[in-house]
């Protein structure tokens, strides 16, 4: 037991510097690049914005509703097979497997290949940690590129900020950013589809599922966990040994982390409402509502 205190005490130090002193460190370091979002503040001040995740329902919704609606899209979303329909208006990428040295191959190479698969009207909205690898790669040139930093955790011992011109926490997901940029960008009433958020549903790692299901096809979801050969292209070594329990404290930190920025936000603008479309969803933070009972615009968007 004394051991364990001791830990807790040693660690305190740590936490303090990467929650709360780090974001401000290396905001200032970055604020030449972060101060590009300013353009973004308060742009679509009291409009409306459909955010589209990953999970499996998306492959059973019509999304060519949405071509007129403002869209924000995330990571592998350009592999769905309604994506040139949709046209989204935003596409965001916060997740390090895309970007990081000596990460799984297979997430470096996709990355490479949004740039052919994204349309330039598309603007982007990525993790500024992601700027090295873009530049020696060369990506992204015709596209119009907004950079996010993120560092530590949401938390509700320590104040945290969701100004995109500065740091902000680590979202844990891209939907989270999403939320934090349309927040950022005056958006007050927001729509979440293909937001399932089963993680825990669904067993992984060893001798299990290799990922989670989503609405599209992905060539790791084909792979064997007895050909251990080709798993270090698409997973690290961590993710395959990755228990329930871990993978229960990841998901509760997401969870929390949704609902610390919402009470945020809403402080700031009581007006802010956030309502989640996906049928069966597991993510309660928000109000459910029926895809089907929005009333669409008809109008181009702007």
């Amino acid at each position: 037991m004394l051991t364990n205190a001791t830990k807790k005490i040693k660690s305190i130090p740590s936490y303090l510097y990467r929650n709360y002193a780090a974001p401000r460190i290396y905001g200032i370091r970055d604020r030449r690049i972060l101060l590009k979002n300013l353009e973004l503040k308060n742009k679509y001040t009291g409009q409306r914005c459909f955010i589209i995740g990953a999970g499996p329902s998306i492959a059973d919704t019509d999304l060519s509703k949405l071509n007129k609606e403002c869209t924000f899209v995330v990571n592998e979303f350009e592999k769905n097979k309604q994506y040139g329909t949709l046209k989204p208006k935003f596409h965001v990428i916060v997740e390090s497997n895309y970007f990081t040295e000596g990460r799984p191959e297979y997430w470096r190479e996709r990355f490479k290949e949004k740039d052919r698969n994204i349309p330039v009207e598309t603007t982007m909205i990525i993790n500024l940690k992601a700027i090295p690898f873009i530049n020696k790669h060369g990506l992204f040139k015709k596209h119009n590129i907004y950079y996010v930093g993120t560092q530590g955790i949401f938390s509700k011992n320590l104040p945290f900020n969701i100004k995109l011109d500065k740091y902000v926490p680590n979202p844990k997901n891209s939907v989270l950013m999403c939320l934090i940029a349309a927040a950022w960008m005056g958006f007050e009433e927001i729509y979440l589809l293909g937001c399932e958020h089963s993680f825990l549903a669904q067993p992984t790692g060893q001798n299990q599922s290799l990922g989670f299901s989503h609405g599209y096809s992905e060539e790791n979801s084909k792979l064997s966990e007895t050909k251990t050969e080709d798993l270090p292209k698409y997973i690290t070594a961590k993710e395959m040994n990755l228990d329930y329990e871990a993978n229960i404290a990841h998901v509760l930190q997401l969870f929390r982390s949704y609902r610390l920025f919402y009470a945020k936000v809403l402080k700031v603008n009581p007006n802010f409402k956030i309502l989640n479309a996906t049928p069966n969803s597991f993510l309660d933070i928000f109000p459910v509502v029926n895809f089907a009972d929005i009333k669409l615009h008809e109008n181009t968007r702007t």
